[in-house]
């Protein structure tokens, strides 16, 4: 199964409402790696976004959601910021797929901390 020809993503806070969503068409798929970008945007300006899943050595699955944006700031220079879900899962019945979804929305939780980004901005300011 795949994750389609397209993603919607909001910028808003985590809700189920999708609003101020931006659309990233794919632009090529393999067996691991699909790759997305939103059209319209000039160069060197981009947004991208990225699923990949891949094998360790020890039979781990590593499942990776990334997204790169990259502005150009007031002399002209390109920058990127880099934002990735990495999931690394060994090979064991006892992580089910329930468990792995509940430490997603565990982590989400943590980040958006009721739709204030409360504790990201904290991290953001380099608070542990």
């Amino acid at each position: 199964m795949s994750i389609g020809t397209s993603l919607t993503l909001s910028k808003d806070s985590a809700t189920d409402v999708d609003t101020n969503t931006v659309v990233y068409d794919l632009l090529a798929a393999d067996s691991g790696r699909s790759d997305f970008s939103v059209a319209g945007i000039t160069p060197p300006s981009a947004k991208t976004a990225n699923i990949g899943h891949q094998v360790g050595k020890s039979g781990e699955a590593r499942h990776k959601v990334g997204l790169d944006r990259t502005e150009i700031d007031a002399f002209g220079v390109a920058a990127t910021l880099s934002t990735y879900i990495v999931q690394v899962r060994p090979p064991s019945s006892a992580l089910t797929n329930a468990i792995c979804i509940e430490e997603v929305n565990r982590l989400v939780d943590f980040i958006i901390e009721g739709g204030s980004n409360a504790n990201w901005t904290k991290v953001l300011n380099n608070e542990v």
